[in-house]
C-alpha cells in the first residue's frame, strides 16, 4: 500500500533479514518442533559447529544472526550445519531439545533429531561428512581448549560470548575439551528472525519517495521501516529499541511537538555536576 503512494523499501542492506539456527524435530504425533538456538547452547563449552565438510566455520558463541551469516558465507555447504558435543554437554547443558540432564536420548534418535556415534569417525559416518576431516577439527578445537584460545575464531574474547558462556569453565568460559564418547550431533538451518529492509524512512520516522521527498502524512517504525543498522546485528534489542525511539518521534511530529520540544532542549541551562 504504501508504495501505491510512492514509498519505496530500501534494498541496499547488508542482509535483508536477522537470522537464528533453528533445529526441527518432528513428534510422535506428527506435530513439528522448532527449536531457536539463540543462548542456550552454542556459547557454552564443549560444543562446536560444522559444516558439510566436517570444519568450523564460525564463532559458535557470536550472536545468532551473525552465525547464520557465517553459514550462508562459507565456501563449503552449511545447510545445515552440525552442532556437535559429547554426552557429558547434554548432561551439564543440554542441546536444543533435549533438556540439561536427560538420561534416556533414545526418542531423540529415533526421532533422528540427535545423531550418534560412539566415535567421531561413526558421527562422522551419521553426518555424511568427512570423518578425517573432522577429526582434525575436534582435535584442533581440544587444543584450543586447553590453551583457552580460540586462534581460529576468536571464541570467548568477546564479552558477548563469555556472558552465555560457563564461568566454571577455565581458562575459557566458551571452550572445554570434547571429552569421551559417545557424541551427538544437532542439525541446525537458517531461520528468519525478522526483517532488517522496509520502507525508507527520515530521523522522524517520515517515510520517503524514491525521490527523497516526504509522503505527507506516513509514518514507519519497527519493522515496517527499514533497519538503522542496515541489516547487522549488534546486540539485544536491536529491533526493539529503534522501534521505541522513532515511535516516539512518529507521534511527537505527527502532533507538531517535536520543533518545540527540540527548541526548548537547546535552550535549557546545562546541567553542571559538583
Amino acid at each position: 500500500m504504501a508504495e501505491r503512494i510512492g514509498a519505496v523499501i530500501e534494498r541496499d542492506l547488508e542482509s535483508p533479514a536477522l537470522w537464528m539456527p533453528s533445529s526441527v524435530m518432528t513428534q510422535a504425533d506428527g506435530h513439528v518442533s522448532v527449536f531457536p538456538h539463540i543462548m542456550l547452547d552454542r556459547a557454552k563449552p564443549g560444543l562446536l559447529a560444522v559444516n558439510k565438510a566436517g570444519r568450523r566455520f564460525v564463532n559458535e558463541a557470536d550472536s545468532y544472526h551473525d552465525f547464520v551469516a557465517a553459514m550462508l558465507r562459507s565456501n563449503a555447504p552449511t545447510t545445515p550445519a552440525f552442532l556437535i558435543c559429547d554426552r557429558g554437554f547434554i548432561r551439564d547443558f543440554g542441546i536444543g531439545l533435549v533438556h540439561p540432564g536427560t538420561k534416556d536420548l533414545t526418542p531423540f534418535v529415533k526421532g533422528c533429531y540427535l545423531f550418534e556415534g560412539q566415535t567421531i569417525e561413526q558421527l562422522a559416518q551419521e553426518l555424511d561428512v568427512d570423518h578425517c576431516e573432522l577429526r582434525r577439527t575436534v582435535d584442533r578445537y581440544n587444543a584450543s581448549a586447553e590453551t583457552g584460545i580460540d586462534e581460529e575464531f576468536g571464541r570467548g574474547a568477546s564479552e558477548l560470548n563469555r556472558v552465555n558462556g560457563d564461568p566454571r569453565s577455565k581458562p575459557n568460559p566458551c571452550l572445554r575439551r570434547i571429552g569421551p564418547g559417545p557424541y551427538y550431533s544437532v542439525a541446525v538451518w537458517p531461520s528468519d528472525l525478522a526483517s532488517s529492509a522496509g520502507l525508507t524512512t527520515d530521523s522522524l520516522a517520515r517515510v520517503q519517495s524514491g525521490d527523497g521527498k516526504r509522503v505527507s502524512g506516513l509514518y514507519a517504525v519497527g519493522t515496517d521501516a527499514s533497519s538503522i543498522f542496515r541489516g547487522t546485528y549488534p546486540g539485544p534489542g536491536t529491533m526493539i529499541g529503534p522501534a521505541i525511539v522513532f515511535g516516539w518521534c512518529a507521534a511527537m511530529d505527527a502532533a507538531g511537538t517535536m520543533d518545540k520540544y527540540l527548541d526548548d532542549r537547546e535552550h535549557q541551562a546545562p546541567i553542571v555536576a559538583g
